[in-house]
């Protein structure tokens, strides 16, 4: 189908293009409310090197990763439960969990995500909680130049991760409007047969128009 082909199709047949677009955009609406709410809560700790020597800070660089794997375990996801007195089990609160490094700040973010935002902030400030108590054991052991301590950010803020609403619905009118225009072209295609414009004759017998009666 050549490019002003199908431009004719999509004037002619644009209601339905729009139709389908609308359809399912509506339907990716409609669903997306019918889901049940899952929120996310991030918190920032920062890990702060006593003294700020190369050596020091380069080791607590490498050891960001290995801090969250001591604290993230289902151990201490038993613990944050036990602590909030939430009726979840600890593999719940341990799946539900995101613990990344960003050594370039060196920042340790915090993730969680429940059915309920205000649960999810409490759990993410409890596991930051621990990384705190954490390196405060640690640091007690460590003459104070050579301590790290773990020092927590602002507050816990939560927000709707699941489902995402306007991604859903913005999805769902891109598809339908591709599904509209292959609705379009299949019903061009079984129309195909017919003769409706002069060049639909050139087409067709492969010879110039030379008039038409009524014409054009």
């Amino acid at each position: 189908m050549e490019l002003q082909d199908f431009w004719q199709m999509v004037k002619r047949r644009w209601w339905i293009v729009l139709l389908v677009a609308l359809i399912a955009g509506a339907s990716a609406f409609a669903f997306s409310r019918m889901q049940t709410p899952v929120y996310k809560s991030a918190m920032k700790l920062t890990i702060q090197p006593a003294r700020t020597d190369f050596g020091l800070t380069q080791s607590a660089k490498t050891l960001l990763s290995s801090y969250i794997s001591i604290i993230r375990t289902e151990r201490n996801a038993a613990e944050v439960g036990k602590r909030l007195t939430l009726d979840y089990s600890p593999g719940y609160i341990f799946g539900q969990t995101r613990m990344a490094d960003d050594a370039a700040t060196f920042g340790i973010e915090i993730e969680v995500r429940d059915f309920d935002g205000e649960t999810a902030n409490r759990m993410a400030k409890e596991w930051a909680q621990l990384f705190v108590e954490f390196r405060n054991n640690d640091n007690a052991k460590q003459r104070r130049e050579d301590r790290v301590e773990a020092i927590m950010g602002d507050d816990p803020r939560y927000s709707q991760d699941y489902p995402r609403t306007s991604v859903n619905v913005a999805a769902g009118l891109l598809l339908g409007a591709v599904a509209g225009l292959l609705i379009a072209a299949g019903l061009e295609w079984r129309q195909a047969g017919l003769i409706r414009t002069g060049k639909d004759v050139e087409r067709k017998l492969d010879m110039p128009l030379v008039g038409a009666i009524p014409a054009e």
